[in-house]
């Protein structure tokens, strides 16, 4: 599913405005909190960016790249995110779309000082990010229990809300019943498998994060402590006087 979010025709065109909202409001309104629709409209709406919707990936929940070439910069989000996952994801995601529209619009003018690209996740796009999501910070959009862990992720965001191990918590308790567990929540040596590929062994916490050994290939990796794992079922005892079957040749 794609929303291109952009026209080459002149924006004071109000029907295409019109239209332009009216599309937003129905790619994004069952995803997010009803509450928000209105303000995503307002922040998305003549934006030269595009929108897509994609189904889940493993590695991240959004992604932002600028535009090149002459074609849009664009945006994805996740698809199976639960609507207030999904509206910090896209919030995030524009703060960069805003964050890289200055970085283009200052390099257009002229100065005897080159410009610096902002960093990733730097200062400017932490600004940014707090800055467009302050209309969302009330009870009308999040629930009582993802607000306040919320309103201290944004007092310096990370990278990622899953690498808020309260934030990503308290998001994953409005997913749908699923088989996953948070890797923290298992045993030491646990066997478990991660996005139901390969298989690994839960060792020792390293900050914020688990060594994992993977039993297919004895590498070690560094697990985030909030990851959705399947754990395997520990092995079921022998039954009394169950030995081992031999037979004479």
């Amino acid at each position: 599913m794609q929303l291109s979010l952009f026209s080459t025709k002149p924006p004071a065109a109000k029907p295409v405005q019109t239209h332009l909202a009216d599309k937003i409001r129905s790619v994004l309104g069952p995803r997010l909190p009803a509450a928000a629709v209105d303000d995503v409209v307002d922040q998305i709406t003549g934006s030269p960016v595009s929108l897509k919707v994609v189904r889940e990936r493993t590695s991240k929940s959004g992604d932002f790249r600028p535009s090149h070439k002459g074609a849009p910069a664009r945006i994805t989000v996740n698809g199976n995110l639960n609507p207030y996952a999904f509206l910090i994801t896209l919030v995030h995601e524009l703060a960069h779309h805003h964050v890289d529209t200055d970085y283009t619009k200052a390099l257009q003018k002229f100065t005897l000082r080159r410009k610096k690209r902002p960093l990733p996740h730097g200062k400017e796009w932490k600004e940014k990010f707090q800055l467009l999501m302050k209309p969302y910070l009330n009870p009308e959009v999040f629930p009582v229990d993802i607000l306040p862990v919320l309103v201290q992720y944004l007092v310096n965001p990370k990278a990622s809300s899953s690498a808020d191990h309260h934030l990503s918590k308290v998001l994953k308790q409005e997913d749908p019943p699923d088989a996953t567990i948070r890797l923290e929540e298992l045993p030491m040596d646990a066997v478990f498998t991660l996005h139901g590929r390969r298989t690994f062994q839960k060792k020792e916490r390293v900050r914020t994060r688990y060594r994992c050994i993977c039993l297919n290939t004895n590498r070690v990796y560094l697990v985030s402590a909030g990851a959705p794992v399947v754990e395997f079922p520990p092995p079921q005892p022998a039954p009394r006087g169950a030995g081992v079957l031999t037979s004479d040749i």
